[in-house]
């Protein structure tokens, strides 16, 4: 006698109570958070980053950002190639241009960091984080 193999709905209910499973649930969700997360970041929190940046300079700063990513346990921020380039001002009749300044990575804690897909408290809060560790260097505040 061969092998007996099992039918076919006792293996899609096996499967489907796989799949539901909290050993499965949770990481896939967790997994779900991390990558809407990162998504944001490199999306609509680089443009509000950018913005704040050019505020709280009064406009005579621009920043350039290639990526932002979470860290693994969403508690920190991660930002690659940070250019900042003075935009022009007219001083006497004349422009001044100072040199641009460019930061190859820079890593920012910023915790609960998940809360930021939820509440624009949060977003608020972390976009000042960032661009205040961004800007501590007084050179830049003017």
């Amino acid at each position: 006698m061969g092998p007996r193999f099992p039918h076919r709905t006792f293996v899609i209910n096996w499967l489907k109570a796989l799949l539901l499973s909290p050993g499965i649930l949770f990481p896939a969700s967790y997994l779900l958070v991390y990558l809407s997360t990162n998504i944001y970041l490199n999306a609509d929190f680089k443009e509000n980053l950018s913005r704040s940046i050019t505020q709280a300079t009064g406009n005579t700063w621009q920043i350039n950002i290639k990526s932002v990513k979470s860290g693994l346990v969403l508690n920190s921020v991660t930002l690659d190639t940070i250019e900042l380039t003075p935009t022009a001002r007219r001083q006497n009749n004349e422009q001044h241009f100072s040199h641009a300044i460019t930061i190859k990575t820079l890593e920012i804690a910023c915790p609960e960091l998940q809360n930021i897909l939820f509440s624009r408290k949060e977003r608020l809060l972390s976009t000042k984080t960032v661009c205040e560790k961004i800007l501590s260097d007084e050179r830049l505040i003017q």
